[in-house]
């Protein structure tokens, strides 16, 4: 038997590639930009300190920066570096439309600036030309000579199959022959798999699910068990979606999946989704993260600079403390982040900040606290968290650490509100639910709420909480306190 300190217990080397790739092609595109300025000027920019088509060629440096800053901004709200895909025309697909976008950043730039009679058209089609060619050329490099993508953590899934039998076998078989899917099989479960031409790498029985996962990386599972009842299954999934892992299933009887999505077909194999997510798929995934973007963007530059000052002033003038109240708190997959607000109780010690919720008429709220609260500017720092990407504008509301793990024990379906990313606000809190969750059923309603925001995300669904919330923000809410 495989033992489980085999099991991978860091992706450093896969973040060490992202941050690479993301270095490298910010280096392609502006050697793109010198080499379409030297093919159209015959000189690199720095060269040209005189007019160039009546226009002083200082105007490319900015315009060179820009871009750079640009494509960081599209490539990141696109997860052009952390988002799974599966074939390599998909990841090729994904780039031409980081670079399409990119293009017309560059064009509305150039509009803005009223330099379209400035600009040179050939130099703007030769820098177009040379980057797309070069990020597209330097991928085949990786993806040919290294074998870096998918096949060796750039992108790829580390799964778990769960079942050791003929269908288990053939598709370990199907995706280590094919990498470009982007799986890789850690080990089995299987409760007999004696005969099993991967009995060397079963980690143990089905029973051991919790265990094996608890504190790995792995990424999905997959359920290759042709005759397992609906009962088995379920209770496999309630297993896996408790540590945030998402689970497919190879169906022995379509039928009997009816109203599931087939997420991917790999080979002759069709993987079925347990529980739909429409933030599962990547072009969800990108307007939501762009609109998160822009929106925090905003609000950080408009909105918190003169509630930050008066904010600041008020605080300072209540009680002694900090500014800015931090916490840990339990983001998207489980993975704990620091979540920031401003201060709004007496500052009594970290371990009584750590465990107990404000309850009405609570003795540590300041006067300013409580108008905070009320008015929901307490949370405007999170916007930063936001920026920063460990959270949404959306979502469900993240919990102290020490709630996910108490109530994780006894409310059904509790981590699949982590399977994405955290809000400022959510679904859950503009239909009352905010305030103390002192009963598992009180929980158990949030729960719910947050579940059904995960399973029908649009974003007119997205659009529309953010309108009530502004709403209630008016209003003044009565469960902030």
């Amino acid at each position: 038997m495989v033992q489980i300190a085999s099991l991978p217990q860091t992706k450093k080397h896969t973040r060490m590639i992202r941050l690479l790739t993301l270095a490298v092609d910010l280096a392609v595109i502006n050697v793109s930009f010198q080499l379409a300025f030297f093919i159209r000027f015959s000189m690199f920019v720095f060269q040209a300190p005189y007019l160039l088509e009546g226009a002083p060629s200082g105007i490319y440096i900015p315009l060179e920066v820009y871009i750079s800053g640009a494509w960081l901004l599209i490539s990141l709200s696109a997860r052009l570096y952390t988002k799974t895909q599966n074939r390599p025309a998909g990841r090729f697909a994904d780039l031409l439309k980081v670079c399409g976008l990119l293009a017309t950043a560059v064009l509305l730039f150039i509009v803005a600036q009223g330099g379209y009679n400035f600009y040179s058209r050939g130099f703007l089609l030769y820098f177009f030309l040379f980057s797309s060619f070069g990020l597209i050329l330097f991928r085949l490099i990786i993806s040919s000579t290294f074998g870096l993508m998918r096949s060796s953590e750039f992108n790829r899934r580390d799964i778990l199959i769960i079942g050791a039998g003929k269908t288990g076998e053939k598709f370990y078989h199907t995706v280590t022959n094919n990498p470009t899917y982007g799986y890789h099989v850690i080990g089995f479960l299987d409760d007999n798999g004696i005969n099993s031409h991967v009995r060397p790498m079963i980690l143990g029985k089905l029973g051991d699910l919790a265990r094996i996962t608890e504190g790995s990386l792995v990424d999905e599972v997959v359920i290759a068990l042709p005759k397992a009842t609906e009962e088995t299954i379920a209770e496999l999934v309630t297993q896996c979606e408790d540590k945030c892992i998402r689970v497919n299933v190879i169906p022995n009887d379509y039928a009997a999946f009816e109203g599931k999505r087939v997420i991917e077909e790999v080979g002759e194999f069709s993987l079925v989704r347990m529980r739909e997510a429409p933030l599962d798929l990547s072009t969800n995934k990108m307007l939501k993260r762009i609109f998160d973007v822009a929106f925090s963007i905003f609000i950080l530059l408009v909105v918190f600079p003169p509630v930050f000052i008066v904010s600041t002033i008020l605080i300072k003038f209540s009680s002694k403390g900090p500014i800015f109240f931090k916490q840990l708190r339990t983001g998207e997959d489980g993975q704990p982040f620091v979540c920031f607000k401003f201060r709004t109780m007496r500052d009594l010690g970290r371990d009584l900040a750590d465990s107990l919720q404000a309850v009405p008429g609570d003795p540590r709220l300041t006067w300013i606290g409580s108008l905070l609260r009320r008015t929901n500017l307490d949370e405007l720092p999170q916007f930063w968290n936001v920026l920063k990407g460990e959270m949404s504008v959306v979502g469900p509301r993240p919990h102290m650490l020490k709630h996910t793990e108490d109530y994780r024990k006894i409310i059904g379906n509790y981590m699949v509100r982590h399977f994405v990313k955290p809000g400022v606000t959510g679904w859950a809190q503009i239909n009352g639910l905010r305030g103390a969750t002192d009963t598992p059923e009180k929980m158990e309603r949030r729960v719910k709420y947050d579940v059904n925001y995960i399973e029908n995300w649009s974003f007119i669904f997205d659009l529309t909480i953010i309108g009530k919330t502004i709403i209630t923000m008016l209003e003044g809410d009565k469960n902030a306190y």
